[in-house]
């Protein structure tokens, strides 16, 4: 005979702490990429005062992740002297959001997890 098997109580329930986070991750970085695009066509094709101050600010988050790691720095001398272009500045922009936002979501994830693991020692 198949014995259905036994439940698993709440507090040993396992929680996908890293899938949650990578999801949400996922989902806020695909966001602020495409409100980010949307905002860049729009600038580009109407160019309205908003969408020009909303460009410079959305362009203050990766700026000042590049500045802490010193990276901006270089990245204005080789786009002045014409080492990279325009896109090639977005695109770095873009990457040192994701990636920011990846390492924050593995961090909570870790942090959720290691919360989750002492807590069922504790209860053990």
């Amino acid at each position: 005979m198949n014995e259905a098997p036994a439940p698993v109580a709440p507090e040993n329930a396992a929680i996908p702490v890293f899938r949650i986070s990578f999801a949400n991750a996922t989902l806020l970085s695909a966001g602020y990429l495409l409100v980010g695009a949307l905002v860049e066509v729009i600038r580009r094709t109407w160019n309205p005062r908003w969408a020009e101050q909303l460009s410079w600010s959305m362009e203050a988050f990766p700026a000042g992740i590049l500045r802490t790691f010193g990276a901006l720095d270089p990245l204005r001398e080789a786009y002045a002297s014409g080492a990279l272009q325009q896109t090639h500045v977005r695109l770095i922009y873009a990457g040192a959001v994701v990636f920011t936002v990846y390492g924050i979501g593995l961090l909570v994830g870790a942090l959720m997890w290691l919360m989750v693991r002492s807590r069922r020692g504790a209860t053990s």
